[in-house]
């Protein structure tokens, strides 16, 4: 199967990955405006190039899915499957050479519940054993330790550092983590 080929939805056991919908605008500008997220991420992210955060997820299909370029998914609890926590994304698909990369971005009021493990171990199962990967990388800001910890726990080796593009913005020096399956 390739990435593209459907939006995924997946459940985990305490954790749902679904597609944005207009009523998780409030949530996505929490996570995009709060600077204490924003330290641990790159400047490039698809949501930061709207004001209106309705208008970024009325057009994230189209942009992001339609064209291939990255799947953002909302993170949501089982039991609140309407209260987006965070985003999951999976982008750089090169589907020739089996490698996707992924990312968590969550609500800083959710940090420290285990939550950024489940998504990882999700979109990991998801691209491996449905989309195919032999191969998933994640880059980690140097300053985020809970990441790169979180990262560790889901089977990631950690590669070094390495100079990552910023979009526009120049390089910026991450931590690049590698599952091989």
């Amino acid at each position: 199967m390739d990435l593209f080929d459907e939006m995924p939805y997946l459940e985990g056991e305490h954790i749902i990955l679904r597609e944005m919908v207009g009523s998780d605008a409030p949530a996505l500008e929490e996570l995009a405006s709060n600077p204490n997220v924003n330290r641990f991420i790159p400047t490039y992210l698809y949501e930061a190039q709207y004001e209106d955060k309705r208008e970024a997820i009325a057009n994230m299909r189209r942009e992001c899915f339609d064209a291939r370029q990255c799947i953002l998914l909302a993170v949501c609890r089982r039991e609140e499957p309407d209260q987006m926590l965070g985003i999951a994304e999976m982008y750089h698909y090169r589907p020739d050479e089996g490698i996707a990369s992924i990312g968590v971005r969550l609500l800083e009021r959710t940090w420290g519940q285990g939550i950024a493990t489940e998504v990882t171990a999700m979109m990991k199962d998801y691209l491996v054993n449905v989309v195919g990967c032999r191969v998933i990388t994640g880059h980690v800001m140097i300053e985020n330790g809970a990441s790169a910890h979180m990262i560790e726990k889901n089977g990631f080796r950690d590669c070094g550092r390495e100079l990552w593009e910023d979009w526009g913005f120049g390089p910026i020096e991450v931590n690049r983590y590698v599952y091989e399956a």
